[in-house]
């Protein structure tokens, strides 16, 4: 699949706002990939697919995700804001033929995980950072990835962990362990 072709699937599948979010995670991953060491042109192909699940409802995301361990994973079965994540990248490697790699950036975009590749992390921190997002946590970690994009994605981690513990949400230990091995990374 072209990015040509993932920028028209997600403008069929997503709303307006939506859509302009994807749009600019697609140009925000173009633009962090090189500082992470990863390949411009697949960081912006996954962020054109990284929310091509969003606006579904959980019934299409369940069928979506039928097939994948989801369903098993109890931490993960209690979390919807993150399965749009996983039925994203299932739908991208199951229907549209794109590579693993790509796909475990999808999956990952919201939780991180254990090991981030450069591809996950710049897809991470893309959607944390989009032009789009107004919020105080994000400009703030905006202004650090211009100088140091690994200190940034901490610190985008460290707000997602703070905002679940505030709401008392339960925290993916995907999240934990995405946060622990970044920290020890540096």
């Amino acid at each position: 699949m072209t990015i040509r072709e993932a920028d028209a699937l997600a403008r069929r599948r997503l709303s307006d706002r939506r859509y302009y979010h994807t749009q600019c995670v697609a140009k925000a991953a173009r633009e962090l990939a090189p500082k992470f060491g990863a390949d411009p042109d697949r960081a912006e192909l996954a962020g054109f697919l990284h929310d091509i699940f969003k606006e579904e409802s959980d019934d299409v995301l369940l069928k979506t995700l039928g097939t994948s361990d989801i369903i098993s994973d109890n931490d993960l079965a209690k979390k919807h804001a993150l399965w749009h994540a996983f039925a994203a990248a299932e739908y991208a490697g199951n229907v549209l033929g794109i590579p693993s790699d790509i796909c475990d950036a999808i999956r990952y975009h919201t939780s991180g995980r254990d090991g981030m590749t450069p591809l996950d992390k710049t897809l991470f921190l893309a959607d944390y950072i989009s032009e789009d997002r107004k919020y105080d946590d994000c400009i703030k970690v905006r202004k650090t990835a211009a100088t140091d994009v690994n200190k940034a994605l901490i610190e985008g981690l460290r707000y997602t962990i703070s905002e679940l513990l505030e709401r008392n949400a339960v925290i993916d230990s995907r999240t934990l362990d995405a946060y622990n091995s970044c920290v020890r990374s540096i």
